[in-house]
């Protein structure tokens, strides 16, 4: 993908981040996705790969629920590895 066209989702994917109420660093072309200072989820800049952290696995909150729609939204079912995610549609 060209980086102008990769940039612009990145900007458009990262703005739902921070609607959720999470935040979202990169550190060596990976991002990590923050709810409440934990990683929940990260996901590699190049290949598309996310992976659901520990802590997104033991919380109830409803937003892990929504970051993973915008996640399948995003990049479909992630690249090579990452972690399995049926489509899910807002309102399911």
């Amino acid at each position: 993908m060209p980086e102008e066209e990769h940039n612009k989702m990145m900007g458009q994917f990262q703005e739902k981040v921070f609607e959720l109420g999470l935040t979202m660093k990169c550190n060596n072309g990976v991002y990590g996705i923050y709810m409440d200072g934990m990683r929940v989820y990260s996901l590699n800049k190049r290949t598309y790969k996310y992976n659901k952290h520990f802590y997104a696995k033991q919380t109830t909150d409803d937003r892990i629920e929504l970051l993973e729609i915008v996640l399948y939204n995003y990049f479909g079912p992630g690249g090579k590895g990452s972690s399995l995610i049926n489509p899910k549609k807002a309102g399911d």
